[in-house]
């Protein structure tokens, strides 16, 4: 993209179609991630209109935020999100048994953020390298013990690692492949990256799933894409990569892991593919007014919040978010929660003190709420609310009182 910062797409990046529609306008927003000091400039927002392609059922952002502007000030860890790196380690061991990966083989993980997602590999004998365009992120990678290169997946970066690596036998994009913006440019740089007879794993966030659970927070700028089965096996298929196997799995609301190689290989796909492909039939997963009618439903979920809230506020209550993160800025905003609340508390070490994107609105230690008292508290972060519940047992002791908006309202006390 150059120097623009945002482009309107008019036709799929999938299949290059150009009678797409548009299924939902969610409000717009700044970075989603971009937690800022209280002085910091003015944040613009950007549009967040949700496109859908009737010809291959691909749902994306029509509006692209350069990606550069995601990742210049970008803070988050994979190693915070709760149950992720056992979840890696198995995720390597099964890897490795299926496609019967020898040891010391060459495992490259693009998008690898703090190297979770390879440390797995590490433990299990193979040879792993990371590719993380977020400067920061790489550079605590690399001091964790987990060789990574600090750049984004392009032609150069290829050439550097098989030049002094050779080709790799497993290619790892975890959690990544929604934020890419020239995916077919980014595919022809997997096939030249993938030793014959090697696999390309990728595992992503599954809107089918996760919009059951009405989690439509899973939707921001940094991610362009939202695939199914058949979305994600059109565009395999247009860039000469068999898709071989697909698994699914409850990690942030709801997830896919589908196992692709080259064509060329001749191997087939098992009976995974073919019945997930049915299953999405069944449930008309690429269809448009399958879309219309989710976010139809959501706006009566946001209506209950607001009216709850609003009781609260009416009779003097203080209400304190809890979570700062991509998804939290997307609920805040499309809700219209900012007003509600006098602050956020978040686990996470380096949001606290920071303020969050665009409404500014500060961010603290969980420790806050007993020092000053609070007894509401809204669970931004709903999809995490078994193990914040668990964590805070003390507060709803002392009769404090958690607010889960999504997946449907309800509310958390002693008595619960």
């Amino acid at each position: 993209m150059q120097n623009q910062v945002l482009r309107h797409d008019t036709s799929c990046r999938v299949c290059f179609s150009k009678e797409i529609v548009t299924v939902e306008k969610l409000a717009p927003t700044p970075m989603e991630d971009q937690f800022v000091a209280k002085d910091a400039p003015e944040q613009p927002t950007y549009p967040m209109d949700v496109g859908f392609c009737p010809k291959c059922g691909y749902l994306f952002l029509e509006h692209i935020v350069n990606p550069e502007e995601s990742y210049t000030d970008y803070l988050y860890h994979s190693s915070v999100t709760v149950g992720l790196t056992q979840h890696y380690l198995d995720y390597a061991q099964s890897v490795i048994d299926k496609f019967e990966i020898p040891k010391g083989s060459l495992v490259v993980d693009l998008g690898s953020n703090d190297g979770s997602g390879l440390r797995g590999f590490q433990e299990l004998g193979m040879k792993v390298q990371g590719v993380e365009p977020a400067k920061a992120v790489a550079e605590h990678a690399a001091k964790a013990g987990v060789p990574t290169h600090n750049s984004f997946f392009d032609e150069a970066i290829v050439e550097k690692i098989i030049g002094e690596q050779g080709q790799a036998k497993v290619i790892t994009a975890n959690y990544m492949f929604a934020n890419i913006d020239d995916i077919h440019g980014f595919l022809k740089n997997v096939k030249k990256l993938l030793a014959p007879g090697g696999v390309f794993v990728v595992q992503t966030g599954y809107h089918p799933d996760q919009f059951k659970i009405n989690m439509f927070d899973y939707i921001y700028h940094e991610h362009f894409s939202y695939f199914s089965l058949k979305t994600l096996r059109t565009l395999m298929n247009l860039n000469q990569l068999e898709t071989l196997s697909v698994s699914s799995n409850s990690q942030k609301g709801g997830s896919i892991r589908v196992a692709m190689g080259h064509a060329e290989d001749g191997l087939p796909p098992d009976d995974s593919v073919t019945a997930m492909l049915k299953k999405e039939d069944s449930e008309k997963a690429n269809s448009e007014q399958t879309y219309r009618d989710f976010f139809k439903n959501l706006l009566g979920k946001k209506d209950q919040v607001l009216a709850e809230l609003h009781s609260l506020k009416d009779s003097g209550e203080k209400i304190v978010g809890y979570g700062a993160s991509h998804s939290t800025t997307t609920l805040l905003y499309h809700f219209g929660l900012h007003s509600f609340l006098d602050y956020i508390v978040d686990d996470n070490q380096r949001k606290h003190g920071l303020y969050s994107p665009g409404e500014r609105v500060p961010v603290f230690s969980s420790q806050r709420l007993k020092e000053d008292g609070i007894k509401k508290v809204l669970v931004l972060a709903w999809q995490h609310q078994n193990s914040i519940i668990r964590n805070n047992r003390e507060f709803l002791e002392a009769g404090g009182e958690f607010i889960i908006p999504l997946p449907e309202f309800k509310r958390v006390n002693k008595g619960s």
